[in-house]
Parts: structure tokens; C-alpha cells; sequence
């Protein structure tokens, strides 16, 4: 159990995934800003695990698994396709 540093990682990471969504969104690649979410949601999972008390493997595989996909999927639902700045 890390706590500081799972905390530390909660922080940047969904910091950084609130700037890439509301900030960067329309205005990255798709693959850029695709890869982006994948990275700040694994860092959530990652520090949401560092928290806690005797994480098994699967735990870890589970939630790096899930957030890793169900992060984008959300942004793109949420706010549309990314890299859209001009519709024409």
C-alpha cells in the first residue's frame, strides 16, 4: 500500500484527463488524444489500486483492463468525435 503515491497519481492523472477532455479535445489528433485518456485513465486505476490494502493480480489486470477501455469510450460518447475544430 502506497497511499501518497496513489493519491499523488489520482490527482495528476484525472487533472491531466480534465485537461486533455475539456481543454484539448477538438483540437488533438484522434490517435493523440485517444492515447491521452487511455494513459490518464490507466494512472486513475493504477492509483485507485495503490490505495488499498492487499491487491491480488487480478485486481490489477481487471481494472487496468476495464478503465483502460471504458475511459475513452466515455470521452468519445460524451463529447463527440476528437480533432473537430471546423465542420465543412
Amino acid at each position: 500500500m502506497a497511499v501518497g503515491l496513489g493519491v499523488a497519481m489520482i490527482a495528476v492523472s484525472g487533472a491531466m484527463l480534465a485537461l486533455v477532455m475539456f481543454g484539448l479535445w477538438k483540437w488533438l489528433p484522434a490517435g493523440l488524444a485517444f492515447a491521452l485518456v487511455v494513459g490518464c485513465s490507466l494512472g486513475v486505476a493504477a492509483g485507485g489500486l495503490l490505495v488499498q490494502d492487499e491487491v491480488d493480480r487480478a485486481s490489477w489486470v481487471i481494472a487496468l483492463s476495464v478503465l483502460g477501455v471504458l475511459g475513452p469510450l466515455h470521452a468519445r460518447l460524451i463529447l463527440g468525435p476528437p480533432g473537430q475544430t471546423r465542420r465543412g
